[in-house]
């Protein structure tokens, strides 16, 4: 998480959604944390238009409900 957001303050946005991305991929019990996902979606907003951005933060909270986190709350997604 640190490290992503190092990448997003040197205006390498990509690779910081790339680096959380990842994390959640490896393990999504273990990082798919309500930091993580706020800033993940945080920068799904500066980085895509709204529908993708949308399409994105909906795709990260069915992720969620899979691995049954439930402390993760809607307002983590960011979602209108």
């Amino acid at each position: 998480n640190n490290f992503a957001l190092c990448a997003l303050y040197t205006c390498r946005m990509r690779e910081a959604i790339t680096l959380m991305e990842a994390l959640i991929r490896e393990d999504p019990t273990r990082y798919l944390t309500h930091c993580i996902v706020f800033n993940l979606c945080t920068l799904y907003e500066l980085g895509w238009d709204n529908a993708m951005s949308d399409k994105k933060k909906q795709v990260l909270q069915l992720v969620a409900k899979r691995f049954s986190l439930h402390d993760i709350g809607a307002e983590s997604f960011r979602l209108n």
